[in-house]
């Protein structure tokens, strides 16, 4: 076990130590099955003070969705509870409005214009969300090309929105992000864009609403390191007071995805942070951490490796690991990662294996180096 993860004498037990849990490395990156990003110290504090009063709820959101709509060049913004609450939210402002009728009758949207277009190439595990704020998924296209006739036929009096999705995990087969703006605006219809996990870089908080976008969705407890249960929504006026009018504390669908005072209040120190940090440098140093890793398993004839380093499409470089042949099995040494001390946590991608570098920290490069050295020796 590496010095740096190991209880020194006279160390206080951590919460983790009471609960009887193990702590981990993250090499999965700002994910929330790994609990997102570390907060900063000025973000827990801002908690813990915003913990001891009482506030009304709403009027903390229109102020932190202020912020939002500042930075983001958007008429108005909301703080939700992680960027799917944001997309069930979403859906649900499209489809309902704010007519207390339609607000009450979700998430049954029959009667209504109720389906959401989305790019099979865009189709992701979280667009169910989409479902949960009462929407009907179109698919439009293949896989790897759709043309703009089949979005054009797809939109109907029954389209509420049409939905883009700004991930890595997505394929390459979308039309232009401007022309579905264009087809989609021609019809007066609004377009979604889900970009929960596209930050750092900064620009990135104000590419999608300067393209057009009606309602911008983005993670507050990744790439912001802000609380792990927030997100935000940015977009037009209309649209964001049908967010509001379909979300917490009011009795609707969103009722149950609350935001607390307290992550409301860390999200808004995180974000004066976000904005004020080197994100140019930590990229370089997250780089230097893929290199060494690489460097380390260079000479090693059982596996390739690879970096993946494009800044639009990452927040922080990636490390892919290959078997050469059928010398190991990805899955083994996942489970080996796992099992030791410290934990490693790692993706499946590929037949591989995928490092995420984004929540490393300092030396956990060596650790991981020397752990997938010793697994593959034996």
């Amino acid at each position: 076990m590496d010095d740096r993860h190991r209880k020194q004498p006279g160390q206080a037990r951590s919460i983790y130590d009471d609960i009887g849990v193990r702590t981990i490395i993250n090499g999965r990156g700002a994910t929330t099955a790994v609990g997102g990003t570390l907060m900063l110290p000025e973000v827990t504090a801002a908690m813990a003070e915003a913990s001891r009063a009482y506030v009304v709820l709403d009027e903390l959101n229109l102020k932190v969705g202020e912020r939002i709509a500042e930075i983001t060049g958007a008429d108005a913004g909301y703080v939700t509870s992680g960027s799917a609450a944001g997309m069930a939210l979403a859906a649900a402002a499209c489809i309902a409005g704010s007519r207390p009728e339609r607000i009450r009758q979700l998430p049954d949207s029959t009667g209504m214009a109720n389906e959401i277009v989305i790019h099979r190439s865009h189709r992701l595990n979280y667009d169910q969300m989409y479902r949960v704020g009462g929407a009907h998924l179109v698919e439009i296209g293949f896989p790897q090309g759709t043309e703009q006739w089949e979005l054009e036929h797809s939109l109907t009096d029954r389209t509420a929105a049409v939905a883009w999705h700004d991930s890595p995990s997505t394929g390459p087969g979308a039309l232009p992000f401007e022309t579905v703006v264009r087809v989609a605006h021609d019809r007066n219809i609004p377009v979604i864009v889900d970009a929960a996990s596209t930050l750092p870089p900064v620009g990135h908080l104000r590419r999608w609403i300067a393209a057009g976008a009606d309602l911008v969705i983005y993670s507050g407890g990744k790439g912001i390191r802000g609380p792990q249960d927030s997100g935000m929504v940015a977009g037009r006026a209309d649209l964001i007071a049908a967010i509001r009018a379909n979300g917490n504390p009011r009795a609707a669908v969103g009722r149950g995805m609350k935001v607390s005072k307290e992550a409301m209040a860390g999200l808004w120190v995180a974000l004066d942070l976000f904005m004020k940090h080197d994100h140019a440098a930590e990229f370089a140093e997250h780089r230097r951490q893929a290199q060494v890793i690489v460097q380390a398993l260079a000479n090693r004839a059982d596996l390739r490796s690879e970096i993946e380093d494009d800044w639009e499409r990452w927040p922080a470089p990636i490390v892919r690991l290959f078997p050469a042949g059928d010398r190991w099995r990805a899955d083994f040494v996942r489970a080996a990662l796992m099992s030791g001390t410290p934990p490693i946590h790692v993706n499946l991608d590929r037949n591989g294996l995928m490092i995420n570098t984004h929540c490393l920290g300092p030396g956990d490069e060596d650790i991981i180096a020397r752990r997938i050295t010793a697994i593959l020796a034996n």
